[in-house]
């Protein structure tokens, strides 16, 4: 018969990790409170960046749209069509011995 110990190794197992969850959740709560705290203080302190990447972000979306239309002129026209050539098989000898098994059976 087997004795309490695989149990309480298996529940001091499951304890350790319920406490390790629990304090990594803290941790990651933790950070985030601090992240969101330095994200509004700078938000407070610069209003301009916030308009200066908008309007760097402007300039890039009408450089992207200029890009792309000016390009769509050196693509090649392509016609579309399929050709699909039937091509020999090379000789394999496999091919030889299915067919030999195949007279065998018969």
């Amino acid at each position: 018969m087997l004795s309490g110990g695989p149990l309480m190794l298996v529940v001091v197992a499951l304890l350790g990790l319920v406490i390790a969850i629990y304090v990594i959740s803290r941790n990651v709560k933790a950070n985030k409170l601090a992240i969101s705290e330095i994200k509004g203080s700078k938000e407070a302190e610069g209003e301009k960046t916030i308009s200066e990447s908008s309007s760097e972000e402007e300039e890039v979306a009408a450089f992207m749209a200029l890009h792309l239309y000016l390009s769509k002129s050196r693509h090649d026209r392509e016609s579309n069509v399929l050709t699909i050539e039937r091509i020999q098989r090379r000789y394999s000898p496999w091919n030889a011995k299915i067919y030999s098994m195949n007279n065998i059976l018969k």
